[in-house]
């Protein structure tokens, strides 16, 4: 979630700085929550994978914090958790966030909010499931774009975007060329850009 600058500031200062390299896990689905984390600086993605697959949840990035569920629920790590580039965290222990939370009851009640609103997103992805694979990356590519007034900034790789839909890169290449090609999208390395609402039907 991002958080508004006071919030982010008052529980940086019960935070320890820690720089983590691109591509390290920070923890695992199943883990025991200790801690959450508040991106300083660059790029976390969230997903669960199996043997033969993996799904991407979200990605964070700067002033976003991360790692609250576990801690408020006393449950498992629910998701795994990776940076995508070199980044610098700011890691609450579970103790010190409650403590936090127990002292500023407006940023109990943000993160709450935050937490419903993530409850309302997944569900909305759960009832694309029975979508076809261009019908769950439209609702996937709509919602990113949506996000950002419609380009869809980083570099998500085709592969990513797989992930994210839950289906195949190749399909994914597939549709991206086709929609290039009708000049629904213009993408290149660095972005994105959704130039007019995507068709319901491939």
């Amino acid at each position: 979630m991002k958080l508004p600058d006071e919030d982010f500031c008052f529980l940086l200062e019960h935070a320890a700085v820690r720089r983590y390299r691109h591509g390290r896990l920070l923890f695992e689905r199943g883990d025991e929550g200790t801690c959450a984390f508040l991106i300083l600086g660059g790029k976390v993605e969230l997903f669960v994978e199996d043997r033969h697959s993996r799904t991407v949840i979200t990605r964070k990035e700067n002033g976003e914090l991360f790692g609250m569920l576990a801690l408020l629920g006393r449950q498992g790590r629910t998701a795994s958790a990776m940076t995508l580039e070199d980044s610098r965290l700011g890691v609450i222990g579970k103790f010190a966030f409650e403590r936090c939370l127990s002292e500023r009851p407006e940023l109990r009640a943000a993160i709450f909010r935050d937490l419903t609103a993530t409850i309302g997103e997944l569900t909305l992805r759960l009832s694309t499931v029975s979508l076809d694979a261009y019908g769950r990356l439209r609702f996937c590519l709509s919602r990113l774009a949506g996000e950002a007034d419609g380009a869809i900034e980083g570099s998500w790789t085709r592969q990513q975007l797989a992930e994210l839909a839950g289906c195949r890169r190749e399909t994914v290449a597939r549709i991206i060329s086709e929609l290039k090609r009708g000049q629904w999208i213009s993408c290149d390395k660095k972005r994105l850009v959704v130039l007019r609402p995507l068709p319901e039907r491939f």
